[in-house]
């Protein structure tokens, strides 16, 4: 990157920043995320099923494209974050993101992460507890959130 490339960079860093806070700040609904009332038969479905043993990030996409999280407005969770050992840089624990679908830059980021073993797929197919388990740590993951915005870039995923 030149000079002048780097600076665009991050002038279109500050505005999504500012973007991001302004579009956090001005929705009044509060940021609620719950299991839905048909998240255990989701679980169940999903233990019985050809991808049992999908874990981690990717059981929590299907189960929110499913309508198994109830979330404060619509919009998608994903990983959206990690954190990892400062020593090996291997990652240990996961953090997920709330992309709005009416927001220009705006991602909530869950205010904890969870750590890998926790989202681990169920030992073995049927195990509807290990899955509803993995949901919960989710959506209590966002008990307390913060926005953030990504870098330019980014395609911003919907």
């Amino acid at each position: 990157m030149d000079n002048e490339q780097l600076q665009n960079f991050y002038a279109e860093s500050a505005r999504r920043r500012q973007t991001a806070t302004r579009e956090f700040e001005q929705r009044t609904h509060g940021w609620h995320f719950a299991l839905a009332p048909e998240a255990e038969q989701w679980a169940e479905s999903h233990a019985a099923g050809e991808r049992w043993s999908y874990g981690g990030t990717a059981m929590v996409e299907l189960a929110d494209a499913a309508g198994a999280i109830r979330k404060p407005e619509p919009g998608r969770i994903s990983g959206a974050y990690s954190h990892r050992d400062s020593r090996t840089e291997e990652t240990t624990a996961t953090g997920f993101g709330f992309w709005p679908e009416a927001a220009e830059a705006l991602v909530v980021h869950a205010g904890s992460a969870i750590p890998l073993e926790a989202l681990e797929p169920p030992a073995e197919r049927g195990d509807a507890a290990a899955v509803l388990a993995v949901l919960r740590l989710v959506v209590d993951s966002f008990a307390t959130v913060r926005d953030f915005s990504e870098a330019p870039g980014t395609g911003r995923r919907r």
